[in-house]
């Protein structure tokens, strides 16, 4: 089998179909599978995929969990089920809008063994119809990415992302399940052992919706995911990425004191403060400079925000 479309699903009635309808319609010279790791799904989402599955025998898999596994489980027993030499993910609220996306990129891995994955832009569907000016990515975005782009800033569509199977060694590791948000760390290990290239193609579309895994997170637990990401991935990869995992987390901590003040949650800001000022990772003169920076302009906010409690 040369590829597998690994679709995750849960709760997601609305928009299952069209996940499915769109890997469906790829053109490729190569054969492909469409695995569905269905998690015990509360709605009609596991009826539509099996449906599917009915009316695609030998081309679509649904997986029917026989409890709710959880998203990071369910990640990992979806993919460790697919039998391809490359996988492609999808979300199972996203979809994909190019019939080729599929072919472009296995045709890239194939002529490029160096390179681990390939991912491309997407659109943005936003919560109440209606497209957002920006994309995932952006036209600006890096061709080849590493490990230390992506560990902190550059930014993949997971619905985007096709990658050597063969590059995901020893998958899941113990500490995998343990985590909160599988997406990124599946980059980075897939990343420790090559490069990735992006394609500046629209070829897909992130669904932003109430019940999306991400987008029903408010920030603070979004950064709290990332800190977890960074905490245990740093211990995993000992001192290979120390530096770039200090950074990325003294750079979290500092935004999170700064959005907290913002919001007058003055104990919890402190305390993010507290744990951006104990970072050892500071090394460089310019880094120095940004820290005498950094905590004038969190001095200035949370006497401005004292004042303002006071007041009231």
């Amino acid at each position: 089998m040369k590829l597998s479309v690994c679709i995750f699903a849960y709760n997601l009635e609305e928009f299952i179909a069209n996940a499915i309808e769109s890997a469906l319609l790829q053109e490729t010279d190569f054969e492909y599978e469409i695995v569905i790791g269905e998690d015990c799904s509360k709605d009609s989402t596991r009826a539509i995929a099996l449906d599917y599955q009915n009316r695609y025998p030998g081309k679509i898999r649904v997986l029917c969990n026989e409890r709710n596994l959880g998203i990071m489980e369910n990640y990992s027993n979806t993919i460790n089920h697919c039998r391809g030499e490359f996988i492609a993910l999808m979300d199972g609220d996203d979809y994909w809008v190019s019939n080729r996306k599929l072919q472009a990129q296995v045709d890239f891995l194939t002529a490029h063994p160096e390179f681990t994955l390939s991912f491309h832009d997407a659109k943005i569907l936003k919560t109440k119809g209606g497209w957002d000016k920006r994309t995932c990515c952006g036209a600006d975005h890096k061709k080849i990415v590493t490990f230390n782009d992506v560990v902190c800033d550059v930014h993949i569509p997971t619905s985007s992302l096709v990658f050597r199977r063969s590059a995901l060694t020893s998958f899941p590791q113990k500490w995998f399940n343990k985590l909160h948000c599988p997406d990124r760390p599946i980059f980075l290990m897939l990343l420790s052992n090559g490069p990735g290239y992006y394609f500046n193609e629209l070829w897909s579309v992130y669904r932003k919706h109430p019940h999306g895994f991400w987008t029903a997170q408010d920030y603070q637990a979004q950064w709290r995911i990332h800190l977890q990401i960074y905490k245990l991935m740093g211990q995993h990869y000992g001192d290979r990425y120390k530096e770039s995992f200090c950074n990325c987390e003294t750079r979290v901590n500092y935004t999170l004191a700064i959005n907290l003040i913002k919001d007058k949650e003055v104990k919890r800001a402190l305390c993010f403060f507290r744990k951006y000022m104990r970072s050892r990772c500071r090394k460089s003169l310019l880094q120095k400079f940004k820290v005498y920076c950094n905590v004038f302009f969190f001095a200035v906010l949370y006497c401005k925000t004292r004042l303002a409690l006071a007041i009231k």
